[in-house]
């Protein structure tokens, strides 16, 4: 069996690990792209080690990454003729950073190549990426999750030049983090887990990172809420090799469903996961029983059943909702979700889902 899998070529994990970063960037000038929160982080710890390098900030990157923001990002990237480019935090700035990375050195429109008018071009800059939320595998994948607010709709931006060369994964990052934000970006790394496991595209070696990515998060989101900080380790782990399994499996309904759900009622990704996953592990189960059970059995539950009781749980005690309710779902949204969640995500469910089986899924949330 050949496997063929893409990846930052330069992948380093460690408590410190973020002070290499000047050792590896390219001789030439550096965007710093990041969100406000990681400013002064950025401004305190790196900037210093750039000497008399050429550098700039992009301006601080939204939670939900707009395209407007990429555009703006690539005209910077240009006015510095950037060879650089650093992502550093959460998975917009690092979505962020990939998509610049791509499309500032050609002649490149975003929102050509967002709609799919034109493809992603190569590049031939330097792309680092350094996590400080465990949670979306944006420092490994080859896709940016982009909104257009003009139209509602989210979407990835995909091409091969959307890989890093390096990704930094250093667990301290994480310290920063409120309990709520590691509680969601954590359940977002947990259902990229058991969704690689289950995924029609995964393979042996995909289910094997996905099932350890899932025994680390299981055994150390909750203390990470609690902000026990020798859980953070696992939870930066746990998240990487959820990326490293589903950049190459694919993944399932939560995010088919997730993503358009998100943006028309503004809910953080994580907490869409949260949301959705339980739901969507039952609705599975009838259609991969067998593989289901492996899963739960690799994990050390008796059955699929006890599996997704050890969500919902897990969903409890981190302090994540279990439906809509709060954020004013209404069957009004449900015509532009199913309108929009035919991604490549749901192509990879275990189960195929008609448009009025997403919507009594959502009805049921409600």
């Amino acid at each position: 069996m050949k496997y063929e899998k893409t990846l930052p070529q330069d992948i380093r994990f460690g408590n410190g690990i973020r002070f290499k970063l000047p050792e590896v960037l390219r001789p030439g000038a550096v965007l710093i792209i990041c969100g406000k929160h990681a400013l002064p982080d950025i401004e305190k710890n790196l900037v210093p080690l750039l000497n008399d390098r050429k550098y700039a900030f992009a301006e601080p990157v939204s939670p939900e990454l707009p395209l407007t923001e990429v555009a703006a990002a690539v005209s910077k990237a240009r006015q510095i003729n950037a060879v650089n480019f650093i992502g550093w935090g959460g998975g917009s700035a690092m979505d962020c950073a990939k998509a610049v990375a791509a499309l500032s050195g050609a002649d490149a429109d975003c929102e050509d190549c967002f709609y799919g008018r034109a493809a992603v071009p190569e590049r031939n800059n330097f792309l680092v990426l350094l996590p400080t939320s465990a949670g979306t595998g944006a420092e490994i994948t080859a896709n940016a999750v982009i909104v257009d607010q003009a139209t509602g709709i989210k979407q990835s931006l995909r091409g091969p030049g959307m890989t890093a060369d390096c990704a930094l994964v250093d667990p301290e990052l994480l310290q920063s983090a409120p309990p709520p934000v590691i509680a969601a970006s954590g359940f977002d790394a947990l259902t990229q887990a058991l969704e690689s496991f289950l995924s029609l595209k995964g393979d042996a070696l995909t289910r094997q990172i996905a099932l350890s990515a899932a025994e680390y998060l299981f055994r150390s989101l909750a203390p990470a809420c609690r902000m026990e900080i020798s859980a953070l380790p696992d939870v930066a782990r746990g998240s990487m090799l959820a990326g490293i399994a589903f950049a190459s499996s694919g993944l399932g309904a939560v995010h088919g469903i997730g993503h358009p759900a998100g943006s028309i009622m503004h809910i953080p990704h994580g907490i869409c996961c949260a949301i959705l996953l339980p739901a969507v592990l039952q609705y599975n189960l009838p259609a991969c029983r067998e593989r289901f059970a492996e899963l739960a059995g690799g994990l050390g539950f008796t059955s699929p059943e006890a599996l997704i009781a050890e969500v919902i749980r897990l969903r409890k005690e981190t302090g994540l909702p279990e439906n809509f309710t709060m954020y004013g779902f209404s069957g009004d949204f449900i015509p532009f979700i199913v309108q929009n969640c035919r991604s490549g995500s749901m192509k990879c469910n275990p189960r195929p889902m008609d448009d009025e089986e997403v919507a009594e899924l959502l009805r049921s949330l409600a």
